[in-house]
């Protein structure tokens, strides 16, 4: 009987609760769509709690360790052993690598959510953007197969890496916490956001490109407000940032609940993504299933998840006119939000788990 064998523990970037969240989701997919006689693991760390499924073909098991010691204790080779001869999926690139031979079955898949310690080492931070550089190296020589959840990061890591190295795409799916959710409007209700409003998750800085949305809100008085996914580190980054006149129609969400983003999601008017790069893109994703259209700037990789569900602006300086003749026209915001709910189905975590079963079948 074939297991195959989810790491839990997600790299500690920005995106690391989403990730666990899609861990947690894809295992479930794994055990559903599991062949005859196979089944999923997810692995945890002891000081997380262990989800619960609700099947036989799922189980989990926690690692002797707490998630916090992880990224430095899996630099080892040797703490790889305890997996060799199993079949590992990493959906991030922390997971335990050692060299081994061939024959002893081990197979270890480790997917690259995104490129940002490269393309974009500030919106992770210098000491962030270095460990992960060094655990992409790690899987880039030692696991056996090499993801990217879009085509903009398998290119990214192809320049980096050579042309020459084998990416396969792996397209990813919301986290279940982003979803509509009957509690969505309760929870809008509890964070004090207004009816009618815009989202973004942008940062501040050259980069991340949040003073471009703040300018073309501050130049328009007629555009919805916004509201900003953002943490509780960078509030006050984001206020300082911010035009004194925008201040009543700006509201920064930094509640660690994935269920609150993904009602902030479900409530925009439309997804805001001005910024230059991004991480995994969930709550691109997370939009989509929402039925919310983006509206993006030279992003590749939100070009990418969006597709016809997106509206692409050329300069800069056309944001604010996109988002006001988008705001102002219901007819539109209405052919779009059909195209993000239809984009939104190439993306589920069960077409996930059949193309990683597929993988490790043929690896």
């Amino acid at each position: 009987m074939a297991t195959l064998t989810l790491i839990g523990e997600p790299f500690p970037d920005t995106d690391a609760a989403a990730n666990a969240a899609a861990a947690r989701d894809l295992a479930r997919a794994v055990a559903v769509t599991a062949p005859r006689g196979c089944s999923g693991r997810l692995l945890v760390a002891r000081d997380r709690p262990a989800p619960q499924f609700d099947t036989a073909l799922a189980q989990v098991e926690a690692i002797p360790l707490k998630a916090a010691v992880l990224p430095r204790v899996w630099r080892n080779g040797t703490t790889a052993r305890p997996l060799d001869g199993e079949f590992v999926h990493a959906t991030t690139p922390l997971v335990p690598l050692r060299t081994r031979k061939e024959e002893d079955g081990s197979q270890t898949s480790v997917l690259v959510p995104h490129a940002l310690a490269w393309q974009a080492p500030e919106l992770m931070g210098p000491q962030t953007a270095r460990r992960y550089r060094a655990f992409v190296k790690r899987a880039v020589r030692l696991a056996d197969a090499l993801l990217a959840g879009t085509h903009a990061t398998a290119t990214a890591l192809q320049e980096r890496y050579g042309a020459g190295l084998p990416v396969r795409v792996l397209p990813l799916a919301p986290p279940a916490e982003y979803l509509p959710r009957s509690d969505a409007e309760a929870r809008r209700a509890s964070l004090g956001l207004p009816a009618r409003y815009l989202a973004t998750n942008a940062q501040v800085g050259p980069h991340g490109r949040l003073e471009l949305l703040f300018s073309a809100l501050a130049a328009d008085a007629s555009l919805p407000p916004l509201v900003v996914l953002s943490t509780e580190a960078a509030r006050e980054q984001v206020l300082a940032a911010a035009p004194l006149q925008l201040r009543e129609r700006l509201h920064v969400v930094t509640s660690p609940e994935l269920a609150d983003t993904g009602a902030v999601l479900s409530g925009a008017a439309l997804l805001v993504m001005p910024q230059a790069f991004i991480g995994a893109g969930y709550e691109v994703l997370g939009a989509l299933a929402c039925g919310v259209p983006v509206v993006h700037l030279g992003c590749a990789a939100v070009a990418e998840l969006a597709f016809d569900a997106g509206v692409g602006v050329d300069a800069p300086e056309e944001l604010g006119g996109a988002l006001a003749r988008l705001a102002g026209d219901p007819g539109e915001l209405d052919r779009l939000r059909v195209h993000a709910l239809d984009r939104a189905r190439s993306f589920s975590w069960e077409g996930a788990a059949w193309q990683l079963w597929e993988l490790h079948a043929n690896l």
